[in-house]
């Protein structure tokens, strides 16, 4: 029974061969277009990245410190550092030209010698929002860097700086001060793809592959779910009542049809675009999309059994799949989502991306990961049929 719901289904698709085919290639034109205004927005906002930087304590060590950023290798290319020698707020009137205007107080120079971290005001563009944001992710990190430096600077004063006369003991913090900067500002290697991959971050390239196609599937899901859903839905689920026909074998069969569909269509797509993009084991990214379709195409199937109006199961499906792809990490990379969705209690969902991530970058099979989502799965079936015990009303 089960199987011949899902071929009456597959029947009702076949006979419209031309919506079929909007179906597939709709959602890939949406994506073209979204990723090619995306692009041309971004890349014209990063075209020149442009910091004003207002050094006020005019000492050896801040403009060693500037230089350093000015000549990083990482960020030569796409940054420029600009001098400033008037007021903070002259600048500010005219800071639509500028990412960030930076501003270093007067004093900050003996205040670090002193141990104490004096504050650098940062003002950021909102009118270039991509820009400015590149400017504080920098900014942030050289603020690790510049602690790191001080931390250095109040060790070696400590154990050995505390003993020495106040003039040979001034000397020696400014050279520790100088010696541990470029020591914590030379952080090419930081950068390097090797050492992103120890901390399980996929690369950029590979993280728009698993993020398009998964947008890609989800988008096209949407559209075969909604075009393909007849208006006399109501009505054959009451003939189907009539013969007996069970809730959950109506959506067990309803599962069958949307699961084939999935597989069949990220074969084609995923596990294709992957072999041409990547060395990667076939086997094991096919079996990783295909416990993807599963739990999104469960996902539907529940919310359609609980709610029987198709346009709000859908509507919910769409930010329900939505928000758990990006908690997963799959849609958005996981080191620039909030704390409170990389918290433990979502690991069973970021087990998604943690087994992307094994499979393409260190080509092992993702056992332990692949465990916890068939429990996933296994507690969603549960439910499904929980939700399906309720009985039919007609």
């Amino acid at each position: 029974m089960i199987f011949h719901l899902s071929m009456f289904e597959w029947r009702r698709v076949l006979k419209s061969p031309a919506l079929f085919l909007f179906t597939l290639v709709f959602p890939i034109l949406i994506l073209l277009v979204v990723g090619m205004f995306f692009y041309e927005t971004v890349q014209e906002d990063l075209e020149q990245v442009e910091l004003m930087v207002i050094d006020e304590d005019q000492t050896f060590e801040t403009n060693t410190l500037i230089q350093q950023l000015e000549n990083d290798e990482t960020i030569g290319e796409q940054v420029i550092f600009h001098r400033g020698d008037r007021s903070l707020s002259e600048y500010l009137d005219e800071s639509i030209d500028y990412a960030a205007v930076v501003r270093i107080p007067k004093g900050f120079t003996e205040q670090l010698q002193n141990g104490q971290n004096e504050e650098i005001e940062v003002y950021l563009n909102n009118q270039i929002p991509f820009s400015s944001q590149l400017a504080y992710l920098l900014l942030h990190s050289g603020q690790g860097y510049i602690t790191a430096a001080q931390s250095g600077v109040n060790t070696v004063n400590h154990f050995w700086g505390s003993e020495l006369p106040s003039d040979e003991r001034r000397d020696l913090v400014e050279q520790m001060t100088v010696h541990f900067s470029f020591l914590t500002l030379g952080r090419n290697s930081l950068f390097l793809e090797s050492d992103l991959s120890s901390v399980d971050i996929l690369s950029w390239d590979k993280q728009l592959y698993v993020t398009g196609f998964v947008l890609l599937y989800i988008l096209t899901l949407i559209f075969f779910a909604f075009l393909f859903r007849p208006k006399e839905w109501s009505l054959i689920n009451q003939r189907l009542y009539l013969i007996d026909v069970t809730l959950w074998k109506r959506a067990l069969g309803r599962f069958l049809h949307l699961i084939s569909f999935s597989f069949v269509y990220l074969l084609i797509t995923a596990v294709t675009g992957a072999l041409l993009l990547f060395d990667v084991n076939s086997l094991m990214l096919t079996i990783q999309w295909t416990l993807l379709a599963t739990i999104i195409c469960l996902l539907m199937v529940i919310l359609e059994t609980v709610i029987r109006t198709p346009a709000l199961s859908l509507f919910l499906f769409s930010l329900t799949s939505l928000t758990v792809l990006t908690i997963s990490g799959l849609i958005i990379p996981r080191v620039y989502l909030p704390d409170w969705m990389t918290v433990d209690a979502w690991y069973p969902i970021q087990s998604l991306y943690f087994s992307f991530y094994q499979i393409i970058n260190e080509q092992t099979w993702p056992i332990g990961f692949w465990g916890i989502l068939w429990l996933l799965l296994l507690f969603m079936l549960f439910i499904l049929w929980l939700m399906s015990r309720r009985g039919d009303h007609v």
